[in-house]
């Protein structure tokens, strides 16, 4: 065994996959020379190749032997990586440990470098070894992603550009799914989405079916804690106080109801302020309940004003008061659904029931009242109503 004297490598890191085997190499060239400092014999020799993340002392991370090495003129030749696949990634420094036939290695080990176009590889907020997760903004990537974008000064952003449409294109196995930017709108062909938390979307915004807003939901009553605000006066032209109450009959199926109890035409209403929400419809949808003995053909009405009392005369010419809804009593219902939807709560039952109902108005204005009541003669002991699941939608 020749003593050799120091061994002088010429490294270049192929981080590109190899044709042969589709791994990662390392191509290394070397000049191997003798104590004296002349080169080694020409011949063969054997050659084991080590990777260290240390310069000296350590555990090889990486090994491999190349048998029947030629080396002429002092000079051979290998590639690494393609007897013992590289598993490491290289994110990292690493130094290359060489012995010659089985001797001792030769010191000092080598540090790899990279050529000046892969610099950044490595970087100090960058990584993109071989194998492993890629970070973007991060030297230590979520190892459980393909890639980890990361701002820690802000906002992370990724811009995908392309010169007339740029395509996000996702794929598992035979399935395929784009999202498709083309100057204008985001298209997502054939969306079938499961959102969990649901859809929140910025005041003024909306989803839209062949360019036409969907209705939104702003505001929902359903009486479970107080009376939401609402007020009962005495009838629809007058804007004198009267008593209510909130209560939830028996019955699995029954909510929490809201009525006005001393007289059937005493009125319940609201204001509701959409709080500058763009609009050009308003939509209250609701359930009117019918209690006790009516008779028909009185009924309930649902209305729209602009003022809490809207009556401004006997010819009512100014057009504050709308009748968006109105409904004539049904006795015939109580025998199906008075001892199973009420729960006998009201002693005069002669026509208990509900219907669900909604009454729309086109409007862009913030404020207006909601406004309902009946044209009962009879006391609120006789004939009443109420009102539950209140619902306020725009478009």
């Amino acid at each position: 065994m020749k003593k050799i004297l120091q061994l002088i490598c010429l490294i270049c890191l192929m981080l590109s996959s190899a044709e042969v085997c589709g791994q990662a190499t390392l191509n290394i060239q070397g000049i191997v020379r003798k104590s004296t400092g002349a080169n080694l014999d020409d011949g063969t020799y054997t050659m084991t190749f080590r990777l260290y993340t240390t310069s000296s002392g350590g555990t090889n991370i990486w090994s491999e032997t190349h048998d029947n090495m030629d080396v002429t003129s002092g000079v051979y030749g290998a590639v690494l990586g393609l007897i013992n696949p590289f598993t490491i990634p290289f994110d990292q420094p690493y130094f290359l440990g060489i012995s010659v036939d089985g001797g001792a290695e030769v010191s000092p080990r080598l540090r790899l470098t990279a050529s000046p176009y892969t610099l950044s590889l490595i970087g100090q907020s960058n990584i993109f070894p071989s194998t492993g997760t890629v970070g973007l903004g991060t030297t230590s990537p979520d190892t459980n992603a393909i890639m980890h974008v990361k701002n820690n000064t802000g906002t992370s952003r990724m811009t995908i550009e392309g010169k007339d449409t740029a395509v996000i294109v996702m794929k598992t196995r035979t399935n395929t799914a784009a999202i498709t930017f083309n100057g204008s709108k985001i298209s997502i062909p054939d969306l079938s989405g499961h959102l969990s938390q649901g859809v929140n979307l910025p005041p003024g915004q909306s989803v839209k079916y062949n360019g036409l807003s969907t209705w939104r939901l702003v505001e929902e009553d359903n009486f479970t804690t107080n009376s939401e605000e609402w007020e009962c006066t005495e009838n629809w032209n007058s804007s004198a106080s009267r008593v209510m109450e909130r209560f939830k009959p028996e019955g699995t199926f029954s909510p929490w109801i809201l009525r006005p109890i001393q007289d059937g035409k005493n009125t319940l209403v609201k204001q509701f302020n959409l709080g500058g929400t763009p609009h050009t419809m308003v939509k209250v949808v609701f359930t009117f309940h019918f209690f006790d003995s009516w008779d028909a053909p009185e009924f309930g009405y649902g209305a729209f004003g602009t003022r809490k009392n809207p009556f401004d005369g006997a010819n009512q010419t100014s057009g504050v008061l709308q009748v968006g809804w109105y409904q004539t009593v049904e006795p015939r219902f109580n025998a199906a659904f008075r001892s199973t939807g009420y729960g006998n709560f009201f002693t005069n039952a002669a026509t208990d029931y509900n219907i669900r109902a909604e009454m729309v108005a086109q409007m862009t204005d913030d404020s207006f009242w909601v406004i309902f009541g009946t044209d009962s003669d009879s006391n609120g002991n006789d004939e009443s109503y109420g009102i539950s699941n209140i619902q306020i939608w725009v478009r």
